[in-house]
Parts: C-alpha cells; sequence; structure tokens
C-alpha cells in the first residue's frame, strides 16, 4: 500500500488569514461528521455525530461578532474533543482580532501600535505592553475609598465573589482565594483537556501559570541564567513574581557607554526623556544596534532595540545626532514629536536623576501587619485590643522570622522606633531571598487600655499593604469589612490545629481587593500545612507577590505615575541644554520665510541578523481553559515566547524557546507544540489579507528555536493484522522503525516525533490510547516532526522520562532531578557520560536492536559504539545482545521501582491529607461537646 508524505500547504496560512474580505467565517475543512455549511441547517435525523454538530453549531455561534451571547461558548458545547481542536467542523473567523475583554479599545491599541514591530526588539514584557498601548494609563486619582474602606463604601455596587469557608467570609469589593481556584492554561494539554469549563466571568480569580506569573526579562543584559532545560510542570512553583526588573536596563547598557539624552515637553504626553546608545555586537560582521528608553510620563517606559542596518544610511557613527535620533523615534515610536526634544546637559546628575526614575518600581523591603484573633473573635477592635500574646501565636511568630531587639536594630526598621522603645521592645524581622520583611505584631506593639481603637498599633498595622490574621481554634471567619483602612489591600487568614504539638497545622485563605491582581503562589487544595521549611518559603512568598501585586493596582499605579511625571518635569526644565543649529532648514526658515524640502523618507530596511529581543506580532489565540479567542500580542524574543492580553497586558503565557519543538499550519491557524507536545493555537492578524505576518513569524521561529514545521503522514495497511513497522513512546517519540516496511516506505524515521494522531493530539492521550488507535485502524493519519539534524528527537524537556507525560503533577525540581542517584549495578566500566543527566538518559532508554538490517537514520548509542569499538570482531554480536538484554533488565527493574515510590508517596500524602482531616473533624466535635456541656451547666 502507498502512502504519502506531504508538508502542509502555505496556501491553506492565506485561505485563514485573508478570508475576512468579504466578512465571511471560514470554514474549517477536514471533518468527518459532515457539518453544515454556513447559514445552513442539519436535519436531527442526520447521521452525523450530535457532540460534534453541537461543536460546530458553538463555533459558529462564538465566531458571528457583535452578539455578546455567542462570544463565549455555551455549556451545551463541552469540551472540545481533540478532532474539534485541529480539524473541528465549525468555523473561525479571521475578519479582526477578537477581544472578550472590551472591543471599544480598538482605537486606543491602533493609536500605540509599533509601526514597525519586526524591527523593534523589545527588552522586557512591560516594553512591550507599552509599545503596543496595553496596561492601564492612569489619569488622576479619584476621592472613592479605596482597600478594606472600600467595602463600607456607600457607592460600592460589588457585592463579592461569594466564595467563604470557615476562615474567610465573603465580603464586598474582595474576592476570595481558598484553594480550589483553577489554573488558566492556554495550552491544549492533559490539563485543559480533561477539566470542565468556566465562563469568562467566573475567571477573576483563576490562577496564571507559574511560568507565565514569573515571565519578566525577554533579553537578558545581565548575563543571569534564567531558566532550566526541563518542562515547565519540572520549574518550583513558589516563586517571588518578579517587579519591573528591567529597570537595570539603563544601568547595564546605558551608564558605562557614550550615549545620549533628549528632553522635551510635549502638549498631551508631558514630560519625554529619551536615552540612546550605539552597541556593536559583532565586529568581524560588523553588526551594531541602537538601544533606546523612551520615558513618557503617563506611560510604562519603552526598552528597545533597532538594528543599524534597517536605517536609510546605516554608518551611524558618520551620522549627525539629531537626523539619526528622528529617524530612530519615527521606527519606534512616532506618537512623539521629535521638534519638542533638546539634548540635555552633560552632567553626572543627570544620570543618577534617570537612574533613580527607571528604578523606582523595584521594592525589597516590605512592612507586614499580623494581628490576633482569638476565640470568638473576628472584628478588628476586638483584635487590637488583645493585650497579651498566647502560646501558639508566639510558636508562630518564632517559626514566620526573627524576635529582635527594636533598641540598636541596625536592619530595616519598618518604621519602628529603634531609639527610645517607643513601639514597642521587640518586633518580628526576616530576610528572604535578598528582601527584607519587618512584622508589625500587634500584641508587640504598645497597648493602650484607655483607647478601644488602639490607635497605636493601629497607625502601624492599619498602613500596611498585607495584613496576616492569626485565629486560634474557635475564631469566627474573618471579613475584610470590619476593618477601617484605605491601604489595607490584602489579607492572609492563618488558622492554627493541634497547636504547640508535633502535629501542629495550619490552614491559609487570602482575601484581596478586586483592583489588586491575582499573585502566586496559589494555595493549594485543601489548603493546610504543616510545620516545615516549604510552609515557610510558600508563606514569605506569597507576602511578598501579595505586596508587589497591591502595587499594581490602580490606587498605586497612579500615585507611583504622578510621582513619576514629577520627577521627569523636573528633568525636563531643569537639565535640558541649549538648542543646537538645525543648519539649512532653521536659516531659511528664519531669514528667507520658508524651509528647505527634506529628503522623502524611506521605509526601513529589514534586518538579516536575528534580534535577540522580543519582535511582537498581533494574534488571535484560542484559550483553552475557558474555550473562546482572546486577542493578545506575540513576544518571540531569542531565548523566550510570550503572549501578553488585550487591553490588560497582563502575561497569560510564557515559555522559552529550547521548549519548542515544532509547529504546523492548518486552516484553524498556527499549531505550536512545545514541551511534550502541548499544542497553541493561534492566528496572526494581517491588515494587507496576505500570509505576510504568519511567513515572518515562522522564519522567526526557525532562527530561535530548534523545532521544525510538522509533516503529514498516511499509513494505511490491508488488514488490522498487518504491522505498522514502527513503535512509538508515550510520548510520541519514535523509538524503532524497521527498515522497508510500511512506515519506513512512508519516510518515518526513527527519532521522529508525532505529534497527532487522526487529528488527536498526543499530548492528551495515554500510552494505552496510542496503542488502542493503532490495533484498530486500518488508516492512521499522522502529523510528525523530524528528528533534529544528529538524529535525536526533538525535545522541549531533558529528562526522557519525565513525570508530566503522565499528568503527575508532583514531581521532582530541576536541583532534585540532578541530584538523583545513579543505580550502577552490573552497569558495564566502558559507560562513561559528561553529566549524571546523561548517565540517567542512557540507562533509563538503552537502544534496542532489530533482528532485522537496520536503517541508516537510526539512533547510535555511545554506549554500544564505544563497546563495539573495544569488542573483539568475533564477539561483538554476541556482546551487542547480552549488554543490550542486561540494559533492558535493569532498565525494566528501575521503572518498576520508581512507579512503586511514586505510587507509595502518593498514598502517604493521601493518608496525611484523611489524618489532618480527621484530627480537625475531632476537634469540632470535642469542641462542640465542650460547648453543649457549658450550656447544660448554665441550665
Amino acid at each position: 500500500m502507498s502512502s504519502t508524505t506531504s508538508s502542509v500547504r502555505s496556501a491553506n496560512r492565506t485561505r485563514s488569514l485573508c478570508h475576512h474580505l468579504h466578512h465571511q467565517p471560514l470554514l474549517v475543512s477536514g471533518s468527518s461528521t459532515g457539518s453544515p455549511p454556513i447559514g445552513g441547517s442539519m436535519d436531527e435525523g442526520s447521521s452525523a455525530s450530535t457532540s460534534s454538530s453541537a461543536t460546530a453549531r458553538a463555533l459558529d455561534m462564538f465566531n458571528r461578532r457583535g452578539n455578546t451571547a455567542a462570544d463565549v461558548l455555551p455549556p451545551s458545547a463541552g469540551v472540545p474533543n481533540t478532532s474539534a481542536v485541529s480539524s473541528s467542523s465549525g468555523v473561525i473567523s479571521a475578519d479582526q482580532p477578537s477581544s472578550t475583554n472590551s472591543d471599544n479599545d480598538t482605537e486606543t491599541f491602533n493609536e500605540w501600535r509599533p509601526p514597525f514591530p519586526r524591527l523593534s526588539a523589545y527588552q522586557d514584557c512591560l516594553s512591550l505592553a507599552a509599545a503596543w498601548g496595553l496596561g492601564m494609563h492612569p489619569n488622576g486619582l479619584d476621592d472613592k475609598p479605596t482597600g478594606a474602606s472600600q467595602a463600607q463604601s456607600p457607592s460600592e455596587d460589588d457585592s463579592g465573589d461569594g466564595k467563604f469557608n470557615e476562615l474567610l467570609a465573603s465580603c464586598p469589593a474582595f474576592r476570595n482565594e481558598l484553594g480550589w481556584e483553577p489554573t488558566r492554561r492556554f495550552a491544549l494539554s492533559r490539563h485543559t483537556f480533561d477539566m470542565a469549563h468556566t465562563d469568562a466571568h467566573e475567571c477573576e480569580t483563576w490562577m496564571r501559570e507559574h511560568s507565565a506569573s514569573e515571565a519578566g526579562i525577554l533579553e537578558d543584559v545581565s548575563n543571569v541564567y534564567l531558566g532550566g532545560r526541563l518542562c515547565a510542570a519540572r520549574q518550583p512553583k513558589t516563586v517571588i513574581e518578579p517587579q519591573d526588573i528591567g529597570s537595570y536596563y539603563y544601568r547595564h547598557c546605558f551608564i558605562s557607554k557614550n550615549h545620549i539624552e533628549y528632553l522635551g515637553m510635549d502638549d498631551i504626553l508631558g514630560p519625554i526623556s529619551i536615552s540612546m546608545v550605539r552597541e556593536i555586537v559583532d565586529r568581524k560582521e560588523s553588526y551594531s544596534i541602537y538601544r533606546m528608553i523612551v520615558r513618557i510620563s503617563d506611560q510604562k517606559t519603552i526598552r528597545v532595540a533597532v538594528p543599524e542596518e534597517a536605517l536609510s544610511t546605516p554608518e551611524g557613527s558618520d551620522r549627525a545626532t539629531r537626523p539619526l535620533m528622528r529617524e530612530l523615534l519615527e521606527i519606534v515610536c512616532p506618537k512623539i514629536s521629535f521638534g519638542i526634544l533638546r539634548p540635555s546637559i552633560q552632567s553626572p546628575r543627570v544620570e543618577e536623576l534617570i537612574m533613580k526614575i527607571d528604578e523606582q518600581p523595584i521594592y525589597t523591603r516590605y512592612k507586614v501587619g499580623i494581628m490576633l484573633c482569638k476565640n470568638e473573635q473576628s472584628t478588628e477592635e476586638q483584635m487590637y485590643n488583645n493585650e497579651f500574646s498566647t502560646p501558639s501565636f508566639d510558636e508562630f511568630l518564632d517559626f514566620l522570622g526573627q524576635r529582635v531587639t527594636l533598641k540598636g536594630f541596625e536592619a530595616y526598621k519598618g518604621g519602628l522606633d529603634t531609639r527610645g522603645d517607643t513601639t514597642g521592645t521587640h518586633s518580628i524581622y526576616s530576610e528572604y531571598q535578598a528582601h527584607e520583611i519587618m512584622f508589625h505584631v500587634s500584641t508587640l506593639l504598645p497597648f493602650t487600655p484607655s483607647n478601644r481603637q488602639q490607635l497605636s498599633r493601629k497607625r502601624h498595622i492599619g498602613n500596611d499593604m498585607v495584613t496576616i490574621v492569626f485565629q486560634e481554634p474557635g475564631a469566627l471567619p474573618f471579613s475584610p469589612i470590619t476593618v477601617r483602612s484605605h491601604f489595607q489591600h490584602v489579607f492572609i487568614i492563618v488558622r492554627v490545629h493541634n497547636e504547640c504539638s508535633e502535629n501542629v497545622t495550619y490552614s491559609v485563605a487570602v482575601s484581596r481587593s478586586k483592583d489588586v491582581p491575582a499573585f502566586g503562589p496559589p494555595v493549594p487544595k485543601g489548603a493546610c500545612f504543616s510545620k516545615c521549611a516549604e510552609f515557610h518559603d510558600w508563606l514569605l512568598t506569597k507576602i511578598i507577590n501579595a505586596e508587589n501585586a497591591v502595587h499594581r493596582s490602580k490606587k498605586f499605579a497612579t500615585m507611583a505615575a504622578r510621582t513619576r511625571r514629577e520627577a521627569l518635569r523636573d528633568l525636563v526644565e531643569n537639565y535640558v541644554g541649549p538648542h543646537q543649529n538645525e543648519g539649512a532648514s532653521k536659516i531659511a526658515s528664519r531669514f528667507l520665510g520658508g524651509s528647505v524640502k527634506r529628503k522623502e523618507r524611506h521605509n526601513p530596511k529589514p534586518t538579516n541578523h536575528v534580534m535577540r529581543g522580543a519582535l511582537s506580532w498581533l494574534v488571535d489565540v484560542h484559550d483553552y481553559s475557558t474555550n473562546q479567542r482572546i486577542s493578545c500580542v506575540l513576544g518571540v524574543a531569542q531565548d523566550w515566547i510570550v503572549l501578553l492580553e488585550r487591553p490588560s497586558g497582563t502575561v497569560l503565557f510564557s515559555t522559552p524557546t529550547h521548549s519548542i519543538i515544532g509547529w504546523a499550519t492548518s486552516d484553524t491557524g498556527l499549531k505550536l507544540y512545545y514541551d511534550h507536545g502541548d499544542q497553541l493555537l493561534l492566528r496572526c492578524y494581517s491588515e494587507t489579507c496576505t500570509d505576510s505576518e504568519l511567513n515572518e513569524l515562522i522564519r522567526r521561529l526557525e532562527n530561535v528555536t530548534k523545532g521544525d514545521e510538522a509533516k503529514e503522514v498516511v499509513l494505511r495497511r490491508l488488514k488490522t493484522t498487518d504491522n505498522w513497522g514502527f513503535h512509538v513512546q508515550d510520548e510520541g517519540v519514535v523509538t524503532d522503525v524497521e527498515m522497508y516496511q510500511l512506515a519506513w516506505k512512508a519516510g518515518i524515521r526513527q527519532g521522529s516525533r508525532i505529534v497527532e494522531m487522526d487529528s488527536m493530539p498526543i499530548s492528551t492521550l495515554s500510552f494505552d490510547k496510542i496503542c488502542d488507535q493503532l490495533a484498530v485502524s486500518e488508516c492512521v493519519r499522522l502529523l510528525m516532526i523530524s528528528p533534529s539534524s544528529d538524529g535525536s528527537p526533538r525535545r522541549g524537556c531533558e529528562d526522557p522520562n519525565c513525570p508530566a507525560v503522565k499528568g503527575i503533577e508532583q514531581m521532582l525540581t530541576p536541583d532534585a532531578f540532578a541530584k538523583q542517584p545513579i543505580t550502577s549495578n552490573n552497569r558495564p566500566n566502558t559507560l562513561s557520560s559528561a553529566s549524571v543527566h546523561d548517565n540517567m538518559c542512557t540507562l533509563l532508554n538503552p537502544p534496542k536492536y532489530l533482528n532485522r538490517a537496520q536503517s541508516d537514520e537510526q539512533l547510535r548509542s555511545p554506549l554500544m559504539d564505544e563497546l563495539n569499538r573495544k569488542a573483539p570482531l568475533s564477539a561483538r554480536e554476541s556482546t551487542n545482545e547480552r549488554e543490550s538484554s542486561e540494559l533492558v533488565r535493569i532498565q525494566t527493574h528501575l521503572e518498576r521501582t520508581v512507579q512503586e515510590k511514586r505510587a507509595l508517596e502518593m498514598l502517604a500524602q493521601q493518608l496525611k491529607k484523611q489524618l489532618i482531616q480527621e484530627r480537625q473533624s475531632h476537634d469540632n466535635t470535642k469542641r462542640e461537646m465542650e460547648r453543649l456541656k457549658k450550656m447544660y451547666e448554665k441550665k
């Protein structure tokens, strides 16, 4: 039976991108369900699948823009099956970028859209968002209450999210995190395929993937290692979310070099400061770039690099400064009129002020309040009037940080008196990952018996953005509405169980103001921690991320923008230099009453070099968590790929470029495969009705990743008992291919990677499902990614036996993975690898030699090559068979042992959780009996 091997044609790209000429949705071909044409109907007696037709109708509704009820797929559509994802019988429109947030913001997007997004390489996510006009634009403070006082505001019509438990009550204008919040995952994987979809309005309390919330720098200019080579599931979850760490761009790339500063005052944009420096990237190829920082008072800072070869006259060293700056500004931000800019004076004070303005959003010191809530207490006044501490509270404080004497304390004071003991004699202080935290403990601050409000305590805790409420057993659920403060925006509730014992545990819940964005690490299911280092790190990380999130809320972002605006105004008014002579054009305008005709400006030239920063595209992305299309800005840097939501500018997806294993174009859009075959579906928005945007994106992926375009392979056999001629792992990697058999003739080689099987993504299938599908099919359609140049399979994760393939959440971190012991029993002495990882890979994946002719492309093992070189010719065949069988036995034993260990660990965790629940139930029963006993005694 002959089989075909073909790449997905680029004609599909044009057809999918440019079909909006007549504002008609695009009918996706390739469905086997016989979906009806657009605008038609399907007879109820049709033999087509009911679920597929329901999905088709839902997608048809989803793509009809202007109908708000169709922006989200209805619950009847359910989770899209795998066939509906890649070759679904639905329609997807490409007429304009979709947005579930607000279609009225299109003018704002277009106003700040970069004119040349493929020549401007942005250094960080905030710069990329600022260039596209994303994020909040502060326009002055209002008089509405904020923080905890917002819940008591008569004008507040938000009733809260309705979520509550025994620790926390629902509160107006606040959002609660109780430990059952789902994670918003853009890609199609086992997680999103099995999860139940939620309406878009319920996603406000969803948590972002930890890889997305940690995204910050896109171009590393400080030589700092930014990530590992394992998949996202193997990365630590408890990580401090980055602030605007791109603020150090000026310090790293400008201060030590000859750079230029231009200042100006715009009637609309306000004070503006621009820094520019020329950097030689490659002296051999004479390749240089211009780095620029554009600071606008009410906009985020834009940090960008432009290749010198894109300019009209690339010889930048011989060009005058003003024409050069004018041309660069037209490429980066033409909204700024160059006529208002003048060079700054040459003074070290200018650099100091600019550095201070840039690094203003960086915080490394935090002050956090802690209040004790005893039995039957819940209000702010009750907690402030607890004069003395309790043993359980002292135990928690000593666990949280170090008890220090305030008098003479030289580290971060947090506003406490370290000379006269007017704010108490002791406090709790902690240092964590270069961050300092001073805790304002209610029982350690001065107590005033005659003052019920306890102002000496509240003036510290009430001015903290983050407050910990420590609840003892029997405390009532806490609500922020009982607190009067404009500054307290986040409350972390910690309740103790089995206090002052070896089995002490802590339950956690979080309540934040609705203006504060969600922050990690997420509260785990069950939200119960033991007293251990893991809980200590989790809690301190949650505190730091909480305060950083408060700074991103509207109130504090507006205050920071106002401070920044005044600092820029001072810089422009006091440090601008004299106006330079502009030559012939200035003389003509003054004396001749006219002007010299300027040379017409040509469009910038495309660059042939790979820019390290992020180039950008406007795309529509399918959010598999909510089953809807989201309008985003795609940034592809040399090291990272990110997706920024419009118009909020929030990073919703991030992955390193080394995790990309391939891509495929189809009628539904561009499918991007990464990590273990997880699929990201997106579509470029093109104003020219061509596939130029998509071609440039694919060219960029070819330059910065090691992936390859997937090819379609169709295999047919006469009967189901015939052999396909290849073996595959549960991750989709082809391990063995029999020469001259069916798979061999179709072009499948060892090391190839299957990403789709009959339009079903491999990442959503178990190994048993893959085997069953291959066993019963007479014709199978595979979408495959070829091996790399050395014949090895393309991997997004270095671990060939990563537990994430089987959907296991609990797994080793990179450090723990690198420290795994190596089993050395019965291993040949000839085995030698460069690292622990190489040894583990060789042990777990020994070569399997076939009893027939081998393919030329078969992967050769370094172990067997070494054995073949050292063994005698007459003994090579027997040595190969003996060593191979020995390695197979070791592998089987090791895999069985690892599986047993994982099963025992999971069982131990389940038993531990059950034990904690039983203890809690026992404590509740005991308290109830005591309460009934007291009631009986009173009677």
